[in-house]
């Protein structure tokens, strides 16, 4: 394997790149969304070792040149941050989806509370339905 980067290790004979992190860098959820956004070009590899590092290796599904392996690798980070972000803000996001879910709920059912939810509890917000009025709270 030869090296033109510090970061990657390419073996041009059988056209794949590799490259290590250290494994808490990215969610493992981000590292398995960005294989799978990569899947329809390249058989994406993953591996971790004792020394806590993750390896991934990515090989063409058809013959690559080594700019063209760099620049899959280079798009392949990119995606890993893309996922990551994804990951960080649907975390964030996670009680206002909850919300709107719990009123979507409320008003498919006619405003009545979905089974399972706390008989009193008012809708956290109206949110438009498909006639196009505004849901009412339970009281």
């Amino acid at each position: 394997m030869s090296s033109t980067q510090r970061r990657f290790k390419i073996n041009d004979s059988i056209g794949e790149i590799s490259f290590a992190f250290e494994s808490g860098a990215y969610r493992k959820e981000a590292l398995y969304g960005a294989a799978l956004v990569f899947s329809d070009r390249c058989y994406v590899y993953v591996e971790k070792d004792s020394k806590k590092r993750t390896t991934v290796v990515l090989k063409g599904k058809k013959n690559m040149r080594t700019e063209d392996l760099e620049s899959l690798a280079g798009e392949f980070h990119n995606e890993l941050l893309s996922q990551t972000l994804r990951w960080m803000v649907a975390r964030h996001n996670r009680k206002t989806r909850e919300a709107i879910e719990i009123q979507a709920l409320y008003a498919a059912r006619g405003g009545t509370n979905p089974s399972g939810a706390k008989k009193g509890r008012k809708p956290p917000m109206a949110v438009p339905v498909a006639s196009g009025s505004v849901a009412k709270e339970v009281s």
